[in-house]
């Protein structure tokens, strides 16, 4: 039991520590600061005067949204599970210890994917990470 939990509180930091190097590997801060301008942009109220630039900041948009939404998620989920970690086993509450487990594997499958994607991300690439 121990070891499980030694285990499970081990790999919480570790995606804690991937995720939250953000400003590494998935860019985070660079992405998060375009998503801005490309809001910006796209409040402009001659955009639609170019119409192909418009569409290619949409694109743009939609794809920076969703790679800093997905990261935000993923450090809002592994603070949770890191809290209810702690009060769960300082409770020795099983079922709890179990749920945040499965949790943390979900989340666990969330980071592999960024981190696959972002090993693949080529400029040319449709959809980089």
């Amino acid at each position: 039991e121990a070891e499980r939990l030694n285990a499970l509180a081990s790999l919480i930091t570790d995606l804690r520590n991937r995720v939250l190097e953000h400003g590494g590997i998935f860019d985070f801060d660079v992405k998060r600061t375009r998503l801005i301008e490309v809001d910006r942009a796209l409040e402009a109220p001659d955009v639609w005067e170019d119409a192909k630039r418009a569409q290619d900041l949409g694109r743009e948009k939609k794809l920076l949204d969703g790679v800093v939404q997905r990261i935000l998620e993923l450090e809002s989920g592994l603070a949770d599970a890191d809290e209810l970690f702690e009060i769960a086993r300082s409770e020795d509450d099983d079922s709890t210890l179990v749920s945040v487990e499965e949790d943390v594997h979900k989340l666990e499958a969330l980071v592999a994917d960024l981190e696959f994607r972002r090993m693949f991300s080529n400029p040319a690439d449709p959809s980089p990470c």
